[in-house]
């Protein structure tokens, strides 16, 4: 999303261990199966604002004069938080392999392109646009009322085929698969599994696998295995449990250590 694209080819897969520079939270004291966390604070992240879109870029920047800048976090290469104001969007543009996933945190995102897809993609669902072969769309906040969305690009491992658009909502309370490889509703190309849940003062639980990692984003007001964390704020995640309590949203992706 953005009005100067770039062409992701080629980037190498870096470490995780030299992405970040985090505060670690936790105690070795408590409980060991409690994930070891470290957060990316919302306010130390690159911004761009242009008045009818502003947004903070977790990794690699797409838009404004911090373009192409950041790191990737092994496939997961774009993760920006982006705000629409009422009756703005971006112009036509095109996507080529590529897997966009566009979380809607609040408001209304409008997606139209040239395949023929004209939909609305309302708060609390994920749409997915592969894009394969290659398309071009526009999206926007076509409403009265502001729009939040993450949008997370994730590098495909194949290419080509005919792009698909496709969205899910959350259909159960607790964290949701909406996208991965398989068995989730929305199907990437990539082993990359992203949950994501509606917490309304209760206390959510999710498990992190031993052979997987995690980038989660928090939205909200919540704690994090007892520890309060910003609206906003990313949090990068080993193996193990995350203790999740307030009122927001919880969006978690999953990637493989190896």
């Amino acid at each position: 999303m953005k009005k100067r694209f770039l062409v992701f080819a080629g980037i190498g897969i870096l470490s995780v261990a030299a992405l970040f520079h985090f505060a670690i939270l936790g105690d070795s004291s408590m409980n060991s199966k409690l994930s070891e966390i470290q957060v990316r604070p919302y306010s130390h992240l690159p911004e761009m604002n242009l008045g009818w879109l502003s947004l903070k870029d977790h990794f690699i920047a797409t838009v404004g004069p911090y373009s192409g800048r950041g790191e990737q976090l092994k496939n997961l290469l774009v993760l920006a938080d982006a705000k629409i104001q009422p009756k703005s969007r971006f112009p036509d543009h095109p996507h080529n392999d590529m897997e966009i996933l566009t979380w809607v945190v609040h408001g209304k995102l409008q997606h139209l392109d040239d395949k023929g897809t004209n939909q609305e993609v309302p708060a609390e669902h994920l749409q997915l646009m592969s894009a394969r072969d290659g398309i071009f769309h526009a999206e926007g906040n076509l409403s009265d009322q502001p729009l939040r969305l993450l949008q997370i690009w994730i590098h495909p491992n194949a290419k080509s085929g005919t792009p698909v658009v496709q969205q899910a909502g959350l259909t159960q309370k607790g964290f949701n698969l909406l996208a991965g490889p398989s068995a989730a509703p929305l199907n990437i190309r990539q082993d990359v599994w992203l949950y994501a849940t509606k917490i309304e003062g209760d206390e959510q639980v999710f498990e992190i696998p031993e052979d997987k990692f995690a980038y989660a984003v928090s939205i909200g007001n919540l704690s994090w295995n007892g520890k309060e964390i910003k609206d906003g704020d990313g949090l990068l995640a080993q193996s193990g449990s995350l203790a999740i309590k307030g009122i927001g949203q919880a969006i978690v992706i999953l990637q493989t250590k190896n």
